[in-house]
């Protein structure tokens, strides 16, 4: 975390490749282009993760310092999936019982079979 916006890949792999061989590097970027000021570093074993932690804890890059910690364990693919379609059949629900008090039509309800299906023939 805080990763000076000066700063890109090349010079983070520099910092970091000095406490041992990384197997990943990875700057997100916003939509413009720029990064998010955030990086992730995999290292191949735990301990050139761990040594670079301990040497790097005050380390400064353009001014900024820059803190590294561990990051959290993702979860599975599979349970991801499951919390977001958790939440969108939770939200499709809450717009369902809303149209419903004040009277109007769901428009998660399939179409009538005399409407007109508008598309495009490829």
């Amino acid at each position: 975390r805080n990763v000076p916006f000066e700063a890109n890949k090349r010079e983070l792999r520099e910092l970091f490749s000095a406490f041992g061989q990384l197997k990943t590097l990875r700057l997100p970027k916003k939509f413009d282009g720029a990064h998010r000021g955030f990086a992730f570093i995999e290292f191949v074993s735990k301990q050139e993760a761990s040594k670079a932690l301990e040497a790097l804890q005050s380390t400064h890059l353009y001014g900024r310092h820059l803190v590294v910690q561990y990051s959290e364990q993702d979860d599975s693919v599979e349970a991801m999936r499951d919390k977001v379609r958790g939440v969108f059949e939770s939200a499709n629900r809450s717009a369902a019982a809303k149209k419903r008090k004040k009277g109007g039509e769901d428009d998660l309800a399939p179409p009538d079979d005399d409407d007109e299906d508008i598309g495009v023939e490829l």
